[in-house]
């Protein structure tokens, strides 16, 4: 009974960690933490290994190599630094007090009695050297800006510019074999390839992005910069982490000013995808607010646009949706992007063949690859959420249509953004209880009210004190929970939260279908 007790004191500390903000815009150490205080937890303590934390709680593939990947080491540098800042402050008088010792990625779970000693700079430190990113490489350019008017009266300071541009234009960013090209800021660039040749059904394009077409972990291809007039491409700084990608190593680009977009399409209905990061909450070039129009075929689709506003944060991936759009008379889709307060901007875009009157349904299944159900139906990957952790998990489920769905679980406090164009949704959650009364080692026994959280949809509460267990009438057993009409948020978003309230809130899938 003790040891429960001590464990309800250790994991109500990582909650108030997790809780304070510390990690506001470090998704990376929060997953960190979570996942080595949660193998501490299940006694899987022998687990926390660089190459487990890399691959399971920062999302690196499975054939990440410690030797040439220092990620893991990075970000548990910095955690102990920002732990070490917290107790510093606002946890100094916590009774209980996280730490990861250097030389070691497992937790220390320390009472304060102990009397700590004062952390200092150095004890924040790895005990051997950090290993840096290798440095930016560089390549020729595609596009280049006309070059920068001599000065007679100060040749010096003409040389200075004229290398200054030069080495904005040549600069490319090399990793995973993608090159980004970035350019100087008075650049106007148009596109010399193709623009009669209509493309394929779906077609997905990364906006300043002029590298090999890369395949995300869905299977979905993106294609390079295309079919555009105007504005820059810009490469976001490496170091950005941006929440909600589909995939963690999606190139991160965006094309920005003013421009436009001329797509030949087929004729038939589609539903377009706008993809927008917000990396620069200052805006560009003195702008105190980024704002834009965005008109299709001529018809304003988003007036005054606010990227920052929209998503609510930066380096948050904001999707706005639209349906039963389709090519101009003559085979074009025309896409136009106009300044009205701030520069224009635009990270990525989808254009989906879809029925008339409604988009394709969204299903995610919370694990890191996607599945085809027994009814063909393709279940995305887990994506467009945040916080919370995914896991693994191999208990049987009975009472399910398909066991698929099962096999993977996101649990913690997390909310997914799902982006949709106006009208009317169904939504399904799929639940199974699959910790307490599994057969997980040191996995607690199922009780009545072992796990209870609520969840929100759009701010209003469609579950109160969910009791996955006991709603499906015991544990391994799978449930179904379906809510209708309902309706995208002003930002085009139906956001579904998960907020515990003993232990963590977990679900297992997700299905979203527009019904009218």
């Amino acid at each position: 009974m003790q040891a429960t007790a001590q464990s309800q004191l250790q994991r109500a500390e990582l909650d108030a960690i997790l809780c304070s903000g510390i990690f506001h815009r470090a998704p990376n150490l929060s997953s960190f933490l979570t996942y080595v205080c949660e193998r501490h937890f299940e006694g899987l303590g022998g687990q926390i290994k660089e190459y487990n934390i890399a691959v399971e709680a920062l999302g690196r593939t499975a054939d990440f190599d410690q030797k040439k990947d220092s990620i893991v080491r990075v970000e548990a540098h910095r955690l102990r630094k920002r732990l070490a800042e917290y107790y510093a402050t606002a946890g100094a008088d916590h009774a209980i007090q996280i730490l990861i010792p250097n030389g070691q990625y497992a937790p220390s779970f320390v009472e304060r009695s102990q009397e700590l000693p004062e952390p200092t700079p150095s004890e924040w430190r790895e005990t051997g050297p950090v290993e840096r990113p290798e440095p930016l490489k560089v390549l020729p350019v595609l596009i280049t800006p006309d070059p920068p008017k001599r000065s007679r009266r100060y040749p010096a300071m003409a040389l200075v510019a004229g290398c200054t541009l030069l080495g904005m234009t040549l600069l490319v960013l090399v990793g995973r074999g993608l090159h980004i090209v970035p350019f100087a800021p008075d650049t106007t660039e148009i596109w010399n390839g193709n623009s009669n040749e209509p493309v394929s059904g779906d077609f997905r394009m990364l906006a300043g992005y002029h590298g090999p077409a890369f395949t995300d972990r869905q299977g979905h291809r993106w294609e390079p910069d295309a079919y555009f007039k105007g504005g820059r491409s810009v490469a976001v700084s490496p170091l950005k982490v941006v929440e909600g990608l589909p995939d963690p190593d999606l190139p991160q680009t965006m094309r920005e000013g003013e421009f436009r977009y001329d797509l030949p399409l087929r004729p038939g209905t589609y539903e377009m995808h706008l993809y927008f990061v917000e990396t620069n909450p200052g805006g560009r070039e003195g702008d105190d607010v980024r704002s834009f129009h965005v008109n299709l075929n001529g018809e304003t689709k988003l007036d005054l646009f606010d990227v920052l506003s929209e998503a609510g944060a930066p380096n948050r991936l904001q999707i706005r949706v639209l349906k039963e759009v389709g090519p101009a008379k003559d085979g074009k889709m025309h896409i136009e992007f106009l300044r009205q307060g701030g520069q224009p901007m635009l990270s990525g875009l989808e254009i989906l063949s879809s029925v008339p009157g409604r988009i394709r349904p969204i299903r995610i299944v919370a694990r890191k690859s996607p599945v085809t159900d027994g009814d063909g139906r393709n279940w995305a990957a887990d994506e467009y959420v945040s916080g919370g952790h995914l896991v693994a998990r191999t208990t049987s489920v009975s009472n399910v249509r398909d066991r698929n769905l099962y096999e993977g679980e996101r649990f913690g406090n997390f909310s997914y953004r799902l982006p949709v164009a106006p009208g009317k949704y169904r939504l399904t959650l799929h639940f199974a209880e699959t910790y307490f009364g599994s057969a997980i080692p040191n996995s607690p026994p199922f009780e009545k009210g072992a796990r209870l959280f609520d969840v929100f949809v759009n701010g209003i509460a469609v579950l109160r004190n969910f009791d996955i267990g006991d709603a499906a009438g015991g544990p391994n057993r799978g449930i179904e929970k379906t809510f209708d009409d309902l309706e995208p948020n002003a930002q085009g978003l139906i956001v579904i939260q998960f907020s515990p309230l003993r232990n963590y809130a977990c679900v297992n899938a997700i299905e979203l279908e527009e019904v009218s």
